[in-house]
């Protein structure tokens, strides 16, 4: 084997060697900055004029939500003093304040689910359907009014019912 040969030979074993060397580090830094990622601690508070805020340095007061990130599950811990008190009083008074929305809406809904049903049955049960217009007028509705109410109250039966 000449010299030639042999210094090619040592040359691609050193750069196969030096390859493989990069690699190893390079996975070693990367599982590193993974695993420095995943013991992450953020903290999360609401200041006076109901601004939130997120930090990873532990903020000087005591009213903070800490969240902390460890192998990819997150788990929050509550941090609440009596300063507190006047965010979870609002807290809870939009959630009353939901709570009796949602009762508002569901009782219109069934409201107008009960008329739209009562209608149709109306409608379906008798030949003759009178009614007061406007300037309070009676007036029979004709076949293509029935027709229409029909239709237009069991629309109104599938979006407001549901039972």
């Amino acid at each position: 084997m000449s010299i030639i040969e042999q210094l090619s030979i040592n040359l691609w074993i050193g750069t196969v060697m030096n390859i493989k060397t990069l690699s190893l580090f390079l996975m070693t830094l990367v599982y590193f900055d993974v695993f420095a990622a995943e013991q992450i601690t953020v903290y999360r508070w609401i200041d006076k004029d109901k601004v939130v805020h997120f930090s990873q340095h532990q903020p000087e007061h005591d009213d903070y939500i800490e969240i902390s990130m460890a192998n990819n599950q997150k788990s929050s811990i509550n941090n609440d003093t009596g300063k507190s008190t006047t965010t979870n009083q609002a807290i809870n008074n939009t959630l009353v304040s939901i709570d009796a929305n949602n009762d508002a809406i569901e009782n219109l809904n069934n409201d107008k689910c009960v008329s739209a049903r009562e209608n149709i049955d109306t409608l379906q049960n008798f030949e003759k359907i009178q009614f007061k217009d406007e300037k309070g007028n009676v007036k029979v509705l004709s076949a293509l009014d029935k027709k229409q109410q029909l239709s237009m109250n069991t629309k109104q039966a599938e979006v407001y019912c549901t039972d």
